[in-house]
């Protein structure tokens, strides 16, 4: 029984990696000195994070499969920063988060409370 779940955890992952390898291969068909210059730079920027982001997450795979506990090795550190460049990146881009997908509003109390402010203040510095 524990044989055949091991065996197909292990399929699993065999699968997920070539899936990884078919995904990856056609960026990494060509040395990144070749590839780079041709992108835009926020292209380059994408590029670069996912060769990254790929690279720590195989290897946190790595550790997890050898049995070290990865949440705590310093890859982790090393995922969570390429995910924040990541949310830099698609900022960037002008890609808005899920969770903030709601234009901003604005407050039209508030504006004319600065409005008003602004010219009672710039009438009274006249009249003096």
């Amino acid at each position: 029984m524990a044989d055949k779940k091991l065996s197909k955890h292990v399929d699993q992952l065999d699968a997920a990696l070539q899936q990884v390898q078919q995904s990856l291969g056609p960026i990494l068909s060509q040395p990144l000195s070749e590839t780079l210059p041709r992108l835009s730079a926020i292209e380059r920027c994408e590029l670069e994070a996912l060769v990254v982001y790929s690279i720590d997450t195989l290897f946190w795979i790595y550790l997890k499969i050898n049995g070290v506990p990865p949440k705590e090795h310093p890859v982790m550190n090393e995922l969570q920063r390429v995910q924040r460049y990541i949310a830099k990146i698609n900022k960037a881009k002008g890609v808005q988060e899920k969770k903030d997908e709601r234009p901003m509003k604005v407050d039209k109390e508030a504006a004319n409370r600065f409005i008003e402010n602004a010219i009672s203040s710039a009438t009274t510095e006249n009249n003096q």
